[in-house]
């Protein structure tokens, strides 16, 4: 069975593991791959709306963040930016 996956309000990577909040509001930690996002950090503590990263994303390039997760094949963000 294929585990589901969740979308990322920043940049729209389709493959994050958990949701990046719970129903109650709790983050999930995770970092997007793409992005670098961190949610329950970013947000929480560096104070950072999702709209502010992705502008400062988009203006550096949307450059692919992560250095331990491969870029998936054929990877646009273009097309997924929400």
């Amino acid at each position: 069975m294929k585990a589901p996956t969740h979308t990322c309000p920043v940049c729209g990577f389709l493959k994050l593991h958990e949701e990046p909040r719970t129903a109650l509001g709790s983050p999930s930690y995770e970092i997007c791959p793409a992005c670098g996002y961190q949610f329950g950090v970013s947000d929480d503590d560096d104070e950072i709306s999702y709209e502010e990263w992705r502008e400062d994303w988009v203006a550096r390039g949307m450059e692919w963040t992560s250095k331990g997760i491969a870029k998936p094949r054929g990877w646009n963000p273009k097309k997924l930016l929400p």
